[in-house]
C-alpha cells in the first residue's frame, strides 16, 4: 500500500468516527447479535445517546434516530464498507473491514 492510499484509508476511518451515531451504531453491532434489525440498532443508539433505558426515551426520539441512521449514517458506513445493509430485511451487519478499524474505534471512543 502506498502512502497516498494509506492516508485515504485513515481519512475514511476518521470520517466514519466523526459522528457519534456512527460510532454508537458500530459499537452496538459489535456488542449484539450480528446482523441486527435497524429498528433494534436505533434503540441501541438511543440508549447510548440519551444515557437512559429505552423505556425512558420517547418513541419520537427513537424514530428520529432511526431515520437518521437509515438516511445518513448507515449509507455512509455502507459506502465505506464498514457495514452491509439488507433493505429487504431492514437489517445491518458488520463487514469484514469493520474488524480492521475496531482498534481505532477503541482509541477514539470516550465512555
Amino acid at each position: 500500500m502506498d502512502l497516498q492510499q494509506a492516508q485515504r484509508d485513515i481519512d475514511a476511518i476518521l470520517e466514519m468516527f466523526a459522528h457519534h451515531r456512527r460510532r454508537y451504531a458500530l459499537r452496538g453491532l459489535r456488542m449484539h447479535d450480528n446482523p441486527m434489525a435497524l429498528a433494534d440498532l436505533a434503540d441501541e443508539v438511543a440508549i447510548r445517546e440519551n444515557e437512559a433505558p429505552i423505556t425512558e426515551i420517547s418513541p419520537e426520539a427513537v424514530k428520529r434516530i432511526y431515520l437518521s441512521l437509515y438516511h445518513t449514517h448507515i449509507p455512509k458506513l455502507e459506502d465505506a464498507n464498514f457495514v452491509q445493509y439488507d433493505q429487504n430485511r431492514d437489517s445491518v451487519a458488520l463487514s469484514e473491514r469493520a474488524g480492521q478499524v475496531e482498534q481505532y474505534q477503541e482509541l477514539l471512543t470516550v465512555e
